[in-house]
């Protein structure tokens, strides 16, 4: 006797299971992270009602650390602003490597999954929509996007808020002034992917380092915008260049 196929209520369910599945796991691994950054943000001046809105705000770990650190040291909310853009550049390749699987979706879903396009989320949607067997239904699609997305946001959001909580807990001699930058760090090295990556981050790091005094925490957007340029001249220098550009170019040189 056969089995009868799934309906598609019922591949939808599965991929929405497997998406909060993936998450979870995606959320067990930043508990150490979440909770020190979380302590660390009860340690500075910025509120604590503020450091805990700026999880589900601003949903991307590194730049809520970075917006953290500048209004800590004073910094005005166009320098905070700006310089958030600028550490969540990446997320615009993020959106154009999904968007071939997003042809399916409404202008209002697609706005809404860019809020939640993190880069654990942005991992865990590539690797299931390019899979052999193909992303699915639109509805499969949209379930385990969002499911996986929602996941990531209520679990990095209770882990900082955990973190904020436990802060006035720690004693003053555990260095909390090092957990920002320690799990900025370690947010952004799976990043790291390529020569280009390398170099935008190490360049970047010392030229932040080297504007460390800077008022207002503008040695972070010096270091940002200098490891972005850094970065884009490695990654033009190393891109694939056309072969059959090469030849045409020899020909006029030598009509010349």
């Amino acid at each position: 006797m056969s089995t009868a196929p799934p309906t598609d209520r019922e591949r939808t369910r599965s991929a929405v299971l497997q998406g909060i599945r993936d998450a979870v796991m995606i959320v067990l691994g930043y508990i150490p992270f979440g909770l020190a950054a979380g302590a660390a943000m009860a340690q500075t001046d910025v509120g604590p009602a503020v450091s805990i809105a700026s999880s589900p705000i601003v949903f991307a770990g590194a730049a809520q650390l970075v917006a953290i650190q500048l209004l800590d040291s004073g910094a005005g909310i166009a320098l905070v602003v700006a310089t958030v853009l600028i550490v969540n550049a990446r997320h615009l390749l993020y959106s154009a490597s999904l968007e071939p699987h997003l042809a399916g979706w409404t202008r209002g879903q697609r706005m809404a999954g860019a809020f939640l396009l993190a880069d654990p989320v942005y991992a865990l949607a590539i690797t299931r929509f390019e899979r052999a067997e193909g992303a699915g239904s639109r509805a499969e699609q949209l379930g385990y996007y969002f499911a996986a997305g929602l996941t990531c946001l209520v679990g990095w959001t209770g882990l900082t808020t955990l973190g904020v909580f436990l802060g006035g807990f720690i004693p003053g001699w555990v260095p909390l002034e090092l957990a920002i930058p320690l799990t900025f760090l370690l947010l952004v090295l799976p990043l790291i992917k390529d020569s280009a990556g390398l170099v935008a981050a190490a360049v970047g790091g010392l030229a932040a380092f080297l504007a460390h005094g800077l008022p207002f925490g503008m040695g972070l957007l010096v270091g940002a915008l200098v490891g972005l340029i850094a970065g884009g001249v490695v990654l033009a220098r190393t891109a694939p260049r056309d072969p059959d550009a090469a030849p045409d170019a020899r020909a006029e040189v030598g009509h010349g």
